[in-house]
């Protein structure tokens, strides 16, 4: 055990740095929404939008953030990143006023979106296909960690303290994070090959083998990762696993769980409960996607999800609450590893953290779909309709993925491979 620490030191403090930031973001989970409306009282929508625009972020940072991880480095991004979501999480917590609020929490997001691309590319570096999902898994592990305690201590905060102090404990939480990126997180960015290409080619053919060595991109990759049919069905499903998360877990039912009648540390409870059983089945799924495949586990997530949600709508006690956060944390941990993996299994040669930071982008587009479109449905259909929704574009989503993607890793794949390389002998 010593070994595999020793050798993986700096994958171990960025988790522990991913844990405190990921601790401050679940204490602030089922008080935000509850804040927003009775600070600001503004429209459903209007909450939406002040959850969700976090990780709008997403949509505009996520790509520049993974071209930075490749000329500068991803540790330059990682603790830039985590310095401007400190910023912006201090900020959020002395809000004053509804845009104040927002706009602060927008710039939180961008931070915590170059942060999370840095963290795929980083992890991505250290791993192969063999075990990337695995590795990859450790990021989602490390905030489900955190925020399967999280929701429960920024409940109870809430509930007997104030709505306000949540937010000044993940300013706090963001700080420790950032200094142990500091102090404690190496580089991992690939050094330019010194390798001269072959000779007995073109100038011009030299010129393009040294620059591919350097980790510059061959000619074509990005006309070919952007028209793989995978990049864009397992994305936009990708952008719909978020969606759930951020306009329907963290906006929509916390304000119907408290039309229901649920208390904030109840809330709090069911936001919890969805991390535990996701925590494992995230362990699990990392293991069966490099074993079987990334899409192995896609259905199964889907279906898990959308009974979560179902039952949400229709349950009126606390043990039904829990049960559909129990069912919504083992969808969602299913399906979060594969899909991950998926992008860095396609990922060109010297397009990493521009890949990466693609998937990272499609996620932001699910953060701004989840705030405007279930907030929205919610003011004009109502709540039960708003989440309906979100099951049904899920659905349809995942069945893409299913008829369309192909598979990049699993026995199928290493079978004709190992099939390939033998007609080659």
């Amino acid at each position: 055990m010593r070994s595999v620490l020793s050798r993986n030191r700096g994958v171990v403090f960025l988790c522990v740095s991913i844990f405190a930031g990921s601790l401050g973001m679940g204490m602030i989970s089922p008080v935000l929404p509850l804040f927003v409306d009775q600070e600001f009282h503004v429209s459903r929508t209007q909450v939406g939008l002040a959850v969700g625009l976090f990780g709008v972020g997403r949509i505009f940072v996520s790509l520049p953030a993974g071209y930075l991880t490749q000329r500068i480095g991803r540790r330059f991004v990682l603790i830039l990143g985590a310095s401007i979501n400190a910023l912006g999480a201090f900020m959020v917590a002395i809000s004053f006023s509804y845009p104040w609020l927002v706009g602060w929490r927008m710039v939180s997001g961008i931070g915590s979106t170059m942060t999370t691309t840095a963290v795929s590319v980083f992890l991505s570096d250290v791993s192969s296909p063999e075990n990337r999902a695995r590795f990859l898994s450790l990021h989602e592990l490390s905030i489900l960690a955190a925020q399967t305690i999280g929701p429960v201590i920024g409940g109870f905060m809430g509930g007997h303290w104030n709505l306000r102090a949540p937010l000044y404990f993940q300013g706090l939480l963001m700080l420790v994070g950032l200094l142990v990126v500091v102090f404690a997180v190496p580089e991992t960015r690939p050094r330019p090959s010194a390798s001269a290409p072959p000779s007995g080619r073109s100038a011009r053919s030299r010129r393009s083998e040294a620059s591919w060595a350097a980790g510059a991109p061959r000619p074509g990759a990005y006309r070919r990762l952007l028209l793989n049919p995978g990049f864009i069905l397992v994305g936009l499903l990708g952008m719909m696993i978020v969606a759930n998360r951020q306009g329907g877990r963290f906006t929509v039912m916390p304000l119907y769980g408290e039309a229901k009648g649920f208390r904030p540390s109840q809330l709090g409870i069911f936001i919890a409960i969805t991390h535990l059983p996701q925590f494992f089945t995230t362990l699990a799924a990392g293991f069966i996607a490099d074993r079987f495949g990334r899409k192995v586990t896609i259905v199964p997530a889907v279906a898990l999800i959308s009974l979560g949600i179902l039952l949400f709508i229709y349950t009126t006690s606390f043990p039904g609450l829990v049960m559909s956060g129990v069912l919504l944390g083992l969808g969602e941990g299913l399906a979060g590893p594969p899909l991950v993996a998926y992008f860095a299994d396609i990922a060109p040669p010297g397009l990493e953290g521009v890949t990466m930071g693609l998937f990272r982008t499609f996620g932001g587009a699910g953060s701004l779909l989840g705030a405007i479109l279930l907030g929205g449905v919610a003011d004009l259909l109502g709540f039960a309709w708003s989440l309906g929704i979100d099951a049904i574009l899920l659905v349809a989503a995942a069945l893409g993925v299913m008829a369309m993607a192909r598979e990049t890793a699993g026995r199928s794949i290493r079978g004709r491979q190992s099939k390939e390389d033998g007609l080659e002998d």
